[in-house]
């Protein structure tokens, strides 16, 4: 997939999210509910081609990438179990508190994904500039 692809499949998602957000404050606890869990299902599904390309990265030694998002869908999944178990708490005191660390927790993998696209950013560009680089140099000295 093309790097414009990428980024427009990006975007798409992000527009995915916000409507996904606005839908569920329409929504009843068990669509919500529906909802998370074919969120996690594709995920999980997706996760094991982003391991399969990751480990295929790792093996042409492109960068440390895969270990970063292996650790991060561990770190997600360690927290989706964390929210799974204390769902089922009935104390108020305990679920408001689990509300809000799950908010902290939608907002920081909020914020990592910012820094993520950042980085994506940054890598695109150094890309395209080092094909730019390799283009002209086999201009100017055509291998023999």
């Amino acid at each position: 997939m093309s790097m414009p692809d990428q980024v427009q499949q990006l975007e798409q998602r992000g527009a995915g999210l916000r409507h996904s957000l606005d839908v569920a404050g329409h929504e009843t606890t068990e669509e919500i509910r529906a909802r998370i869990e074919d969120l996690r299902a594709t995920e999980a599904a997706g996760f094991h081609i982003v391991k399969d390309d990751a480990t295929d990265a790792a093996s042409r030694a492109q960068s440390k990438w895969a270990a970063a998002k292996a650790d991060v869908a561990a770190k997600v999944r360690d927290v989706q179990d964390r929210i799974d178990r204390k769902r089922d708490a009935h104390d108020v005191k305990a679920a408001q508190k689990d509300a809000e660390w799950a908010e902290a927790n939608a907002a920081d993998a909020l914020d990592f994904a910012g820094w993520a696209i950042d980085q994506a950013a940054i890598a695109a560009l150094e890309a395209v500039d080092a094909r730019a680089r390799a283009d002209a140099l086999a201009v100017e000295l055509p291998t023999a």
